[in-house]
């Protein structure tokens, strides 16, 4: 189809985004062809098939684009196709991840304003070297496009491997001491692939202090589904990978005994495409079995908001059906022995020795809890115990895992009763062993099959005079169990957010008060495991949460005063303000009491650090996200002429690429960042700034020994005390004064006999000690005088 001649009428949303997909170059017909299986007549049918079905159903326009990657939410739903969202250069769309082929970071220094980073790399021709994006350092080295294609077809064409239907006609694979075989259940996705090779790179490549740890990887893909363009990139992986399939109606374990007679591994790791590893290598593993002695070890297993998914198993003391230890728990308020401690069993992920795996497996067509068997026959086939060991740390994303449910649970679970009429022993000891005294709720899972949402579940109440549950007090001040509410994600990226370093800060000073503390995500607002706790704080941000009942509530307001109302405050029994002037106001306007206490500073992280960091000197700086608008301290400054460097995302459409230095500086090394910079910018939002809600970025600059340049705001030069410079803190209302004080040096407002006075001050007036220890007495106190009534 010729560009130009189309008829009105086929100038559609989609027709418009064929067009510009067609332009971009960022379509590979011969690729996409192997997906679709079938061939087209030019390269405009290919994308308009993609455009109409292809993308919805999985499939990748190219090698170095994989929709599911670049949105991993909303890939098969959004109105707008991801490519298409991705060429346009929607806010930070440049900047992600869109294939574990490419890195973005290294095409954005070099591309083209006006065009994606993939259309600079592709406008020449084929790149010969793909250097791997994060997530993809399992891809051998010198990976081509060539390569891939390649890889893609060999795998559409060449017959699948039956081994789960011909294991029993071969020999067991000679075992290679040193290897471990690594079986990943759920392969469904082509994104189920990458995210498991992703996971177990970085947990067994090489680092300074030990070698590659050797693995080979069995795949095991569900009958049925075959994500083509994930086992064709797993043929590239540095490691030897092999695929399985599971065939229908014979059940996943079938598919498991295959894999591991074929596998050549001393021992087995057996887990989930949804499982990750957050802490502890394969070396870690390794040496935690051999020196544990045990028949199969488990990891502490978070879940998707960061809360205990389990740590093993455990069973009722007249039931039969397992139950997740520890399910619901907050990870930072249990006290996990170390280094390990004996579970009845465990699901997966389970590392245990290949020869033994191989002895107790066979055809069983169950799947539901055949990982909790599994780890229970081979205690009893070895005679030596089921571990979990709490450090190590695995995570385990939502999605369905084949052990936890099933299309047959009657089924499986008479399946499961009779292969364990007598569950295995041990619960009640772990149950003391951690001073608890649960009390189990539900159904049992065989009298309502169907109803797995009602089946068992635990309280992990504190047996009396116990110290994991409600705390003790066994001397002056006694030891309460605060729940830190924060607005932060529980994702990764919830390390850029400043309300995720200041809670855990703020729980860091209040552990060290003998108090216990858990910091919990947005997500964990009403936690099921509260019921444990004794203060609820709340961090009040961008959001109010809900309180539960029986515990001193407290709030902080940190942030955007303008969404807090006279109703959420009144919820409270402890109220606080980081403003003086808007906690009198709203203490006088509300009748409701609200102590001024304001934002403050880690003095173990901020403090003077003289070692430089080349790239901001001479420049002033700026850390933080555009929040996808041009923050006028930052265009300001830019267009003043003075020398900027940014950290942060998003900001490729607003400044120039010299300006922006980085997306993200880690917490625990920002203040050499401060301490070098010529100026240490710092904003305010509007209600905050109008409030007199100084940031804490003004107090980590500060007691970092920085050159602070902030907008003006309220009660800013009385949070220095006696010790504030001749000229004041440098300071801006308007676009004029930031440019007249930029166009001086910041000698003439900081010399550094004042900057480290400052330092001392603000560290030790200002920290999360300090307003820790004001929190404590003011809760004791009124805990003591609420009890008098009780």
């Amino acid at each position: 189809m010729e560009q130009g001649s189309a008829a009105p009428e086929e100038e559609s949303p989609t027709g418009n985004d064929a067009e510009r997909i067609l332009a971009s170059g960022v379509f590979d017909v011969e690729w996409y062809q192997y997906q679709a299986g079938r061939t087209f007549a030019d390269a405009a049918e290919a994308v308009r098939h993609y455009v109409d079905e292809g993308r919805k159903a999985g499939r990748s326009p190219h090698p170095l684009f994989f929709p599911s990657r670049f949105d991993p939410r909303r890939w098969n739903r959004s109105e707008t196709d991801p490519l298409v969202t991705y060429l346009e250069g929607a806010s930070g769309a440049w900047e992600r991840s869109t294939s574990p082929l490419f890195a973005p970071a290294p095409a954005i220094g070099s591309r083209r304003p006006d065009r994606a980073p993939l259309e600079s790399l592709l406008q020449d021709g084929d790149p010969q070297t793909l250097p791997p994006a994060p997530g993809g350092g399992w891809l051998r080295a010198g990976v081509t496009l060539p390569d891939v294609r390649e890889a893609l077809r060999a795998q559409v064409t060449e017959p699948a491997d039956d081994a789960a239907a011909s294991w029993r006609d071969t020999p067991a694979a000679d075992t290679v001491p040193g290897l471990t075989s690594v079986v990943v259940t759920d392969c469904t996705s082509t994104s189920d692939v990458l995210a498991a090779l992703g996971a177990l790179d970085p947990v067994a490549r090489a680092t300074e202090s030990r070698p590659e740890q050797p693995v080979e990887v069995v795949l095991l893909v569900p009958g049925g589904r075959r994500p083509s363009v994930g086992l064709a990139l797993a043929r590239l992986a540095r490691w030897d990978v092999r695929v399985v399939p599971v065939r229908a109606r014979a059940g996943t374990i079938a598919a498991v005994t295959a894999a591991v007679h074929a596998s050549r591994g001393e021992h087995t790791l057996v887990l989930s495409a949804r499982n990750g590893f957050k802490e502890g290598t394969l070396a870690d593993w390794l040496a935690a079995f051999a020196e544990s002695g045990a028949a199969a070890v488990h990891p502490l297993v978070l879940n998707s908001r960061h809360l205990v998914r389990d740590a093993g198993i455990a069973y009722p003391p007249q039931g039969k059906d397992p139950v997740p230890f520890l399910g619901g728990m907050h990870p930072d308020s249990i006290d996990w022995p170390a280094p390990w401690f004996t579970v009845p069993g465990a699901p997966v992920p389970l590392l245990a020795r290949t020869e033994s795996v191989r002895a107790v497996l066979g055809d069983g067509k169950a799947d539901l809890w055949a990982d909790v068997s599994l780890s229970q026959r081979l205690a009893v086939q070895e005679g030596r115990p089921v571990v979990v060991v709490p450090g190590l740390v695995g995570t385990q994303s939502s999605g369905a895992v084949v052990f936890d449910g099933s299309a047959q649970p009657e089924e499986d679970l008479l399946a499961f009763q009779k292969t364990w009429p007598q569950v295995p022993s041990g619960s009640a000891e772990l149950y003391r062993s951690f001073g608890l005294a649960p009390v189990f709720l539900g159904v049992s899972a065989l009298s309502a099959p169907e109803r797995q949402r009602s089946w068992t579940r635990a309280l992990w109440l504190p047996a009396e005079g116990a110290a994991p549950g409600r705390a003790q007090v066994a001397e002056a001040p006694p030891s309460l169990r605060w729940a830190i509410k924060t607005a932060a994600p529980s994702a990764d990226r919830a390390r850029q957010w400043g309300d995720f370093h200041f809670a855990n800060s703020l729980a860091d000073a209040l552990r060290s008060l003998g108090q216990r503390a858990v910091v919990d995500y947005r997500s964990n607002d009403a936690r099921f495991s509260s019921y444990a706790d004794d203060v609820v704080l709340t961090l009040r941000g961008l959001f109010a949460v809900t309180l539960p009942t029986n515990v001193t509530s407290v709030a902080w307001v940190i942030s955007h005063p303008d969404e807090v109302t006279a109703r959420e405050l009144g919820t409270y029994d402890l109220r606080y303000a980081a403003s003086d002037s808007w906690a009198r106001d709203v203490s006088s306007r509300w009748d409701l009491p609200v102590r001024p206490l304001l934002q403050c500073t880690d003095p173990n992280r901020f403090y003077i650090d003289d070692e430089p960091v080349p790239e901001v000197v001479g420049k002033a700086l700026f850390v933080g996200n555009s929040r996808g608008e041009a923050r006028p301290v930052v265009m300001h400054t830019a267009a003043s002429g003075t020398p900027l460097a940014v950290y942060g995302e998003q900001w490729e459409e607003f400044l120039p690429p010299e300006s922006v230095a980085g997306t993200y500086v880690p917490n625990e090394i920002l203040r050499r960042y401060y301490r070098s910079a010529a100026w240490a910018l710092n904003d305010h939002w509007g209600d905050m700034r109008d409030l007199g809600f100084v940031s804490n970025r003004v107090f980590d600059v500060l007691a970092s020994g920085g050159r602070l340049l902030t907008d003006e705001v309220e009660g800013l030069d009385e949070i220095t005390g006696t010790v504030l410079p001749e000229r004041g803190l440098a300071r801006f209302s308007s676009a004029e004064e930031l440019g007249a004080v930029l166009a001086g040096r910041s000698e003439a407002w900081y010399d550094e006999t004042s900057l480290r006075a400052l330092s001392d001050y603000v560290r030790k007036e200002h920290s999360f000690g300090a307003r820790a220890q004001v929190l404590l007495e003011d809760v004791l106190a009124h805990r003591a005088t609420a009890s008098v009534g009780a």
